[in-house]
């Protein structure tokens, strides 16, 4: 269950679609309090009770903007797609749920005079998770539409008896498995051992990247035996063998000089007879 929670969640950071829904969201609030009137506004003018129920679509407002909008736009790196996912939605969502569920309760019984009442405390708790709710959804269909589009616009011009190799997607995952990382296989250029962690390092917009997750290499090879273009030379590092330029042999043994990373890689002994295998394999 734990797992399952900790997979990877895409948080729609579309400030158009964001801004579309959190304002779709608050008119909706205040319509349904007018039209459905599930609080008991004590005020006799009507205008006032118009400004009373428009504070409560404010409210929702205010606080989807600062949770959708101005904490992810703080916390970037948090709220990226790799470190995103179902428990830290699920989390943020219970706390904008609290918020708001508490802002409107102090709201209505200070503001509007409105008596705390147990329909009330829950009609006010189901317009909260309501809220959410719906925002969730709605960024779920964005990004649905955003996938779909994707692949109807994605080049046709393979013959039908072609088959079509879709990238090799590689999925790496910490220890304690709350940290995931995803890489195509043509990014990976060489996976290094760095004490209790391991150091991928890859390319990523012609740029060469670095990223550090808690595992062992041994955990890692054996997640990465379904891809022989990875192959360990040494007991600290393991390359892909497509970024392999050149084999040296020099008075400690061979050497792997690899496109886009400037340092030689050491090849142990008992590694040699693998890599050249493999290497007549490519």
């Amino acid at each position: 269950m734990l797992n399952s929670l900790n997979k990877k969640y895409p948080f729609n950071d579309n400030l158009k679609v964001n801004t579309r829904s959190i304002s779709s969201v608050s008119l909706g609030i205040f319509l349904f309090l007018l039209f459905f009137q599930p609080f008991e506004v004590q005020n006799p003018d009507f205008n006032n009770r118009l400004i009373i129920l428009a504070t409560f679509g404010a409210i929702t407002l205010v606080l989807l903007t600062l949770f959708r909008l101005v904490i992810p736009s703080i916390f970037i790196t948090a709220f990226s797609e790799e470190r995103w996912t179902i428990l830290k939605e699920i989390l943020i969502d219970l706390l904008f749920v609290i918020c708001n569920s508490v802002a409107f309760a102090f709201f209505a019984r200070y503001v509007g005079r409105i008596p705390m009442t147990f329909p009330i405390v829950i009609n006010i708790v189901i317009i909260s998770i309501t809220a959410a709710a719906v925002v969730v959804v709605t960024n779920q269909f964005y990004l649905l539409k955003k996938k779909v589009q994707k692949l109807e616009t994605s080049p046709q011009d393979t013959t039908p008896n072609e088959p079509i190799e879709t990238p090799k997607e590689i999925e790496f995952e910490s220890e304690n498995k709350t940290e995931y990382f995803t890489l195509f296989l043509e990014q990976l250029i060489l996976i290094k051992s760095a004490n209790n962690y391991i150091e991928i390092i890859y390319k990523q917009n012609d740029e060469i990247r670095k990223k550090l997750i808690r595992s062992t290499m041994k955990s890692t090879e054996n997640l990465l035996q379904k891809y022989p273009e990875i192959i360990r030379c040494h007991r600290s590092c393991m390359v892909n063998k497509n970024y392999i330029k050149k084999v040296s042999r020099g008075s400690d043994g061979l050497t792997l000089n690899l496109f886009d990373y400037p340092q030689e890689i050491p090849v142990s002994r008992q590694y040699v007879l693998r890599l050249k295998e493999s290497l007549k394999t490519a």
